[in-house]
């Protein structure tokens, strides 16, 4: 079984710990050592699962304390730590999985794809989407030419609530997801979600144009957003919504548009359906693929990865790195009044 250790004790580390939980059970992968400055968080939500894991307040010192005892870190600290935190466990020789976005900046996240190479460790960035079952049966059939070319696709993320629209609790360890600086405000957090699905299904686009509305992040970003994705012959529009009040459905979305027909996922907490819909009529549910632990599903893999002694053949680094790079467009583009830009 495989030995992981956890750098940082955020909201999402908990969707982790759970996949881990699973993990561990069937014997792929287990936690053996959690890093995080608060150790009162230790204490309370980590080594209540693990309890014989180690634990540290200080990076540097489990790096060194944890070598020949761990098998890759996890990174779960905020985005503008990524680069940061990823490029330094590299360096001391562990391969490591990192939270999405890749990082705050293009340059950021060059540099850890630099890292990588010039190491010679794995890194993958935990774009969990990438494993939604259904987003991988609409590639599946993309690539296999199933309903001819694809001519149009719409995705939609909405997500929120009114304690954090309003400010009547910290969004995040000291707000720092409503400062545009650390966060990149919800075009990069939430949106780039959908984005890098669409850098997966369909490559880089020719151009971006977005419209975006900032209700509560501090210094610039947008929290609500519309976007269109311009490719030779089609192209995808993603709407996403960090704001929503009374945030009780918390909707995703696909449609995909082909030549001979069209496929549909929704997914909210009571209403979930998937279907392939041919020219003739002809309705396939699929409704059986939305039932998935997208976190279970990228850690399996990078732990496979690691356990084979293979290279990444998919969701590779420098593929997130193309979706900072439309995701920063994007909010250029709202910036300057819904300009297009070009890659």
């Amino acid at each position: 079984m495989l030995k992981v250790g956890i750098i940082g004790n955020g909201g999402i580390m908990r969707a982790h710990l759970s996949a881990y939980e699973r993990l561990a059970k069937e014997g792929i992968a287990e936690i053996v050592a959690f890093c995080d400055i608060r150790p009162e968080r230790l204490e309370k939500e980590c080594l209540g699962v693990f309890t014989e894991a180690r634990t540290y307040t200080n990076l540097d010192e489990m790096l060194e304390a944890e070598k020949g005892k761990v098998d890759f870190f996890d990174s779960c600290v905020p985005t503008y730590r990524h680069a940061e935190i990823a490029i330094k466990t590299m360096e001391a020789g562990y391969d490591i999985m990192s939270e999405k976005p890749m990082a705050r900046t293009v340059e950021e996240a060059e540099s850890m794809v630099e890292a990588s190479k010039r190491t010679g460790q794995r890194l993958m960035i935990a774009y969990c989407n990438r494993f939604n079952l259904a987003a991988q049966t609409i590639k599946e059939v993309i690539d296999s030419g199933e309903l001819g070319k694809p001519l149009s696709a719409h995705f939609q993320r909405h997500g929120g609530g009114l304690d954090t629209l309003y400010g009547r609790k910290p969004f995040g360890a000291n707000d720092w997801f409503k400062d545009f600086a650390l966060s990149g405000s919800g075009a990069l957090d939430m949106h780039v979600h959908d984005i890098d699905v669409i850098r997966g299904m369909f490559g880089m686009p020719k151009a971006v144009t977005m419209a975006g509305i900032n209700r509560m992040t501090r210094g610039g970003g947008y929290d609500m957003e519309t976007t269109t994705f311009i490719y030779d012959d089609m192209f995808v529009n993603s709407n996403c919504d960090w704001c929503i009040p009374a945030n009780k459905f918390d909707s995703r979305g696909i449609r995909v548009n082909f030549e001979r027909g069209y496929m549909f996922q929704d997914r909210t907490p009571d209403r979930t359906v998937f279907w392939k819909v041919a020219e003739d009529g002809t309705v396939t549910d699929l409704a059986d693929k939305n039932k998935f632990d997208p976190y279970y599903e990228e850690i399996k893999y990078f732990a496979g990865k690691i356990a084979a002694g293979e290279e990444l053949d998919y969701n590779r680094p420098e593929e997130s790195v193309d979706s900072i790079r439309m995701a920063l467009a994007a909010i250029e583009s709202a910036d300057k009044g819904g300009e297009k830009i070009e890659f």
